[in-house]
């Protein structure tokens, strides 16, 4: 960054006037509407020619490569391909599938690309700058910093401009950046659903909002930054969005205007002693030079007429040949509907004799599986018995190995002790009793309830032990009171202490042992009388059947 100290003597501390901003947008003759157009713009943006005046060493390259034309085409293939896909996809018709969208839009004299030219400072300002400062490097240094940071706010700013290549000319009148992008139009119902376009990016809010305020903006703070001056504030009234076109034009009148001047000053000092004759023939000059400028005008204005004559007859050409092929596309649409209707009476045909093939199969198998029904009945329940009974089994299984953690949760209860489950390991076996138990109260996240493990009979009815999850992690819980199970009412620890004893519990898991070996006996006393049944050979095919459908 540039120091203040250091400024050039015109800065900003002695008096100097805030500099100029341009963006220049291509269109009419300069619009980059087809390869030959595209092509030039590279050979002029990146010196792909010789010429005395101009030198590729003194251009920057910002963004891209040196083939602005494969840059250009990345660009369609990351932003279109998945448009482009899916387009095709929904072509019937080959030859309405486009293979290469970027040699298609080639052909349409549309804008397939746009290039904007950005210049902060008129050609006396950078002068003065290169003069009175001696280093170069710096200065170009500080000049691309200057347009790397209004192109990355264009970026920003206009996400649906996508950049192909952006490079600082340090060759011209004045240091400027030409930026080179795609604009992306999105949600097209004709077409793909995503394509070029330039009217839908570069709208009259986007070149009033953006390029003339918000990179203006941009662009005066970066000045100020590294030279210490603003960019002038936009005139009210003037339009600064010229053409490229028009923009070189003006760059080229600035040098003949230059070099005008060297001349006029040479032949002052030469014709000296004929200042009379001079005026005179300047006045002839002038007068010539607003003829020609009016025959030129008029001669253009020529010009752009007929090319809009002809542009309308070519538009009106297309307009129709699109129209007729629309009308060829719907008659192919309909008779695809006509075949259509067709297969389908003869899919509703082949349906039907499927149903009615069916429906006589099914007859046949309820006659036969009428009298297997019969005997299917008692056999399932007793079989959905003891699947039951063995679920029944599992369950209090798990629930015994539980007895000793549930012992120590009725102690801490009656303890009326806070529970800490939390280990180096993660949590406790009672921790983790409690947390697949645990019911929270009703408006209460941090209040919760374990009615399946443990209750107590107390003179206030069947109450359970109310915990506060203190930290919410379910690592430590803290007693804060009883709830009766019946009223669903809150019932304070002072008032049923002494009856939170064992004598009072009811309703825990220690019964699962009891339960489980109940169940065993049933079970036992069950198989000889079905084994005996399941050995019958009637049975035993069934039987086999049943397990592998299981």
């Amino acid at each position: 960054m540039t120091n203040k100290k250091k400024f050039p003597s015109g800065g900003k501390e002695n008096g100097m006037d805030d500099v100029s901003y341009s963006a220049h947008i291509s269109n009419g003759k300069s619009a980059i509407n087809s390869k030959s157009k595209l092509s030039g713009v590279a050979k002029h943006n990146l010196r792909k020619y010789r010429s005395k005046e101009y030198d590729r060493d003194n251009i920057v390259l910002l963004l891209g490569s040196t083939n602005l034309l494969q840059d250009v085409k990345k660009v369609y293939r990351d932003t279109f391909s998945k448009a482009l896909q899916q387009y095709n996809q929904k072509q019937t018709r080959a030859d309405r599938r486009i293979e290469d969208y970027f040699e298609h839009v080639s052909d349409k004299n549309q804008d397939m690309a746009v290039e904007i030219i950005f210049q902060c400072g008129d050609k006396d300002f950078w002068d003065n700058i290169f003069i009175e400062t001696d280093n170069e490097k710096e200065n170009k240094e500080n000049i691309c910093k200057v347009y790397d940071t209004l192109l990355e706010q264009l970026q920003k700013e206009m996400p649906d401009f996508k950049v192909a290549n952006a490079v600082v000319h340090f060759d011209e009148a004045s240091p400027h950046m030409h930026v080179v992008g795609v604009p992306v139009g999105r949600g097209f119902k004709r077409g793909l659903e995503t394509k070029v376009s330039k009217r839908s990016v570069f709208t009259p809010k986007t070149l009033e909002n953006i390029l003339q305020n918000h990179l203006r903006e941009t662009a005066s703070m970066q000045m100020l930054i590294h030279y210490g001056v603003f960019v002038k504030d936009k005139q009210k009234g003037k339009n600064h969005d010229l053409t490229v076109a028009e923009y070189k034009v003006q760059q080229e009148t600035k040098r003949l205007e230059m070099v005008t001047e060297n001349l006029d000053e040479k032949q002052d000092m030469l014709y000296d002693t004929s200042l009379r004759l001079e005026q005179t023939e300047k006045e002839v000059s002038e007068a010539e030079r607003h003829l020609s400028g009016t025959k030129m005008e008029i001669a253009g204005a020529k010009k752009d007429l007929i090319q809009i004559k002809t542009e309308s007859r070519e538009t009106k050409q297309k307009l129709m040949a699109e129209q007729e092929e629309i009308k060829q596309e719907n008659l192919l649409l309909k008779l695809d509907m006509l075949t259509l209707h067709s297969d389908k009476e003869h899919l509703l045909c082949d349906v039907q004799k499927a149903e009615n093939e069916k429906e006589q199969i099914l007859a046949r198998k309820d006659g036969l599986l009428e009298d297997i029904d019969v005997l299917d009945k008692e056999f399932e329940k007793r079989l959905d018995f003891i699947n039951v009974l063995d679920k029944l089994k599992a369950l209090f299984y798990k629930l015994f190995s539980m007895i000793p953690v549930v012992k120590e949760f009725v102690r801490l209860v009656e303890e009326k002790r806070d529970i800490r489950v939390a280990s180096p390991y993660g949590y406790t076996p009672l921790g983790r009793l409690l947390k697949e138990y645990r019911t929270p109260l009703p408006r209460y996240d941090r209040l919760v309830i374990f009615p399946e493990i443990a209750s107590w009979q107390t003179s206030k009815g069947e109450v359970v032990p109310v915990y506060e999850d203190y930290n919410g992690r379910g690592t430590d819980y803290q007693l804060a009171g009883f709830w009766n199970v019946q009223t669903e009412q809150g019932i304070k620890v002072s008032e049923i202490r002494g009856e939170i004893a064992p004598e009072n519990r009811i309703c825990t898991l220690e019964r699962a042992e009891v339960y489980m070996k109940a169940v065993e006996s049933f079970m036992e006393e069950l198989k000889p009388t079905e084994s005996a049944k399941y050995n019958r050979p009637m049975y035993r095919t069934h039987n086999m059947e049943h397990e592998r459908d299981r």
